[in-house]
């Protein structure tokens, strides 16, 4: 990552991340150190242990982290950008898209056995992007869940941010359901998903337009070795990498 995000990016976190200081006890680590820090292992994918020595202490990096992760200092960044972002894009307000991406995660907790890959462990990484592929809603999931079953969620934190109007959501075959078009109706959401022949071979291939563009956030969110690979042990760190990944690349498309 360049040195120029990090520090555009780090006005942002900057108000977030820091508390005032009252002059009390010892002196607090540099948060700044420590973000550039955690800025590092993301986009490394390496060790805490193996963090370079000016940043500090890793031990007390990845403190840093752990005790912004159960703050939900790192959603409040994402969720910031994330307004910038939409304050500022000519994007459609009313089309998304979704899908889902597989990554490997040999010490999760919360990973299941990837039914595509011989039952090796591993996550779902569930995005919903806009027309220009930025990611707007981000979350992750075991490897043997379904898509379909993070969907709901989904639209639902999509709609707490976005208008009340009725909204186009395009998906490709796994979530081909009546009963998933039904509930996105609830939540005001058009699905138009890419047909699914093996439940209706007797329909026309449907192959919805846009789907290609969720892929393209997928890799580049997947230029972060952290989320290319979950080495986080529990789904809030690696959900904490994945917002501030996203955060990222919405600081970048403003």
């Amino acid at each position: 990552m360049k040195e120029s995000v990090a520090k555009k990016l780090w006005v942002v976190a900057k108000p977030i991340l820091q508390k005032e200081k009252n002059g009390v006890g010892r002196p607090e680590f540099s948060v700044y150190k420590a973000f550039k820090g955690i800025m590092f292992v993301l986009e490394n994918g390496c060790k805490w242990r193996d963090l370079p020595w000016y940043y500090g202490k890793p031990s007390t990096v990845h403190g840093k982290f752990m005790k912004w992760v159960r703050s939900g200092r790192w959603q409040i960044i994402f969720e910031s950008m994330r307004s910038n972002y939409m304050n500022e894009t000519d994007a459609f307000k009313n089309w998304f898209a979704t899908d889902t991406s597989y990554s490997k995660a040999p010490y999760a907790r919360f990973g299941g056995k990837n039914p595509t890959d011989r039952g090796k462990r591993g996550i779902k990484k569930h995005l919903i992007v806009d027309s220009r592929g930025a990611p707007l809603v981000v979350s992750a999931g075991p490897a043997n869940q379904h898509d379909s079953k993070t969907l709901l969620n989904l639209l639902r934190l999509a709609r707490s941010f976005s208008n009340k109007q009725l909204s186009i959501v395009v998906a490709d075959s796994a979530y081909d359901s009546k009963k998933l078009r039904k509930e996105s109706a609830d939540q005001n959401f058009v699905l138009h998903a890419s047909t699914n022949k093996r439940r209706r071979n007797d329909l026309p291939m449907i192959k919805p337009k846009g789907r290609n563009i969720i892929e393209a956030t997928h890799s580049w969110l997947n230029n972060f070795r952290s989320v290319k690979t979950c080495f986080a042990k529990t789904a809030e760190s690696f959900t904490a990498f994945l917002q501030i990944a996203a955060a990222v690349q919405l600081f970048r498309m403003i």
